[in-house]
């Protein structure tokens, strides 16, 4: 079985957490037991130098006697922090001598420090070390001779400090883990819990369920970018469902009509009801040739559609072609009095002539066919940066809001009658934008129901874009 997000982000929070610190707790121990070594040493240095020191005040130059007792005091005393003396003066008499005083302590004590070694670092070596200082007192001075075990030592109390402070890390170390596994879980469970929701939405999704929404909120970007992306996911594959149906009635509605008529026609010559006269044959051949529109526009959309769609790309005057796509609607547009107002402006682009053209017959008829006699369509050619801009507006009837997302579907008809005064099949849009597509370009549309609609083609000028 495999591990969950929230498995994982936990496990991995927490090693992250876990190996962070102890890589900090072992460079702050080396450093520590670093610093700690270099304060012993020093400290034993100094406590030696003090030694010295205070020997040459225990010097009585009035009698020219050392003062024995406070030596001996001095000896028990430092004998404690692991420092055995022997004074002499400077005729070579031992005026004290820690091994003489208490040779077992002393033996004792070397032991144990030892021990202490070997037990802070497994293998040390070490053993007892002297260092001679010449006191500087009187007419002869003296010599006196630190015994210790070196080159240093740690104390039971240096010990408990340090094994006080590995226990404290050991403890940081679990107090951390803990804190980690807290922190993952409430991490994970934070980032796991919207992608659940998100898997939950997608496999209601892959069954046809479209229309829930994730509506939480959550505050990660990534989290909040993919939310958004399944939301817009469900609602374009809901409305694609709703044109999916709607395609099926229309391409059914458009086929069914010139098909029902050939077939009446067709029986009633059969039975003889009628003649098969050269009007009835030709209202036959006028069905067939409708059939073969449809079909032919149904071909040129799959083939437009195609990503490996091949484009003879040139550098055409789009001016020049609209103008030319103009002419051929000259009788319909004088035959409904409308008035054509071009603002061409000469502007190049790389393009695939032929398509382009299509593209321009395609909305210089929609925008012919839904305006009324009298009416107004207004043509015009800019440029816009790296584009050339393409207008056609039109005085028509306009699209409706509700329609104007739809009305680039193939078979959408905006107008539901569905007269043959209006004509069409729905496809000519949706081959326009396909070819538009093709060329890396973009078609838009602004429209107001009653009051007109405006195409908007946007061509590259430069061929590195293609």
């Amino acid at each position: 079985m495999r591990p969950t997000l929230r498995r994982k982000l936990t496990v991995s929070f927490l090693l992250i957490s876990l190996i962070s610190f102890l890589i900090i707790a072992v460079f702050a121990n080396i450093i520590l037991e670093r610093q700690f070594k270099k304060y012993v040493i020093d400290n034993l240095d100094q406590e030696k130098k003090a030694v010295v020191a205070m020997l040459q005040d225990y010097y009585d130059i009035s009698t020219g006697k050392w003062n024995v007792s406070s030596i001996e005091n001095l000896g028990v005393r430092v004998l404690g922090n692991g420092l055995i003396l022997r004074v002499v003066d400077g005729s070579n008499n031992v005026i004290w001598d820690a091994m003489e005083h208490n040779e077992g302590f002393c033996a004792d004590m070397l032991q144990s420090m030892a021990e202490n070694m070997e037990k802070q670092y497994g293998i040390f070596r070490g053993g007892y070390t002297e260092s001679s200082y010449r006191i500087q007192a009187g007419l002869t001075g003296g010599t006196v001779t630190i015994g210790y075990y070196g080159p240093y030592f740690y104390s039971d109390n240096d010990l408990l400090f340090l094994n006080t402070l590995n226990k404290l890390l050991l403890l940081a170390t679990g107090v951390t883990a803990f804190i980690s596994i807290f922190i993952g879980m409430y991490t994970s469970k934070r980032l796991s819990g919207p992608i659940s929701r998100v898997i939950k939405k997608a496999e209601q999704i892959s069954q046809g369920n479209y229309n829930g929404r994730i509506v939480e909120a959550p505050n990660t970007r990534e989290i909040v970018e993919l939310t958004d992306s399944i939301n817009t996911l469900a609602e374009s594959l809901g409305r694609q469902e709703i044109l999916r149906k709607r395609l099926t009635a229309d391409v059914a509605h458009e086929l069914r009509t010139p098909i029902t008529n050939l077939q009446g026609h067709l029986e009633a010559m059969i039975d003889g009801v009628w003649e098969a006269d050269t009007e009835r044959l030709k209202s036959c051949h006028e069905e067939t040739v409708r059939l073969t529109k449809i079909v032919m526009d149904l071909e040129s959309l799959a083939r437009y559609e195609n990503e490996k769609l091949r484009l003879q790309l040139e550098d055409i005057n789009i001016s020049q072609c609209l103008s030319k796509a103009l002419k051929s609607f000259e009788n319909e547009i004088n035959r409904k009095g409308i008035l054509i107002i071009t603002d061409l402006t000469d502007q190049q682009a790389w393009a695939d002539k032929d398509k382009i053209m299509q593209v321009f017959f395609n909305l210089i008829s929609n925008a012919i066919k839904y305006t009324p006699s009298g009416g107004k369509i207004s043509l015009s050619v800019s440029d816009n940066s790296d584009y050339v801009v393409i207008s056609i507006k039109d005085t028509g009837i306009g699209i409706s809001e509700e329609d104007l997302p739809n009305i680039f579907e193939r078979f959408y008809r905006a107008d539901k009658s569905r007269t043959r005064e209006t004509g069409g099949a729905g496809i000519g849009l949706a081959i326009a934008k396909s070819i538009v597509a093709a060329h890396k370009g973009s078609i838009e549309v602004k429209s107001e129901y009653g009051k007109g609609s405006e195409f908007i083609v946007y061509l590259h000028r430069n061929k590195a874009f293609l």
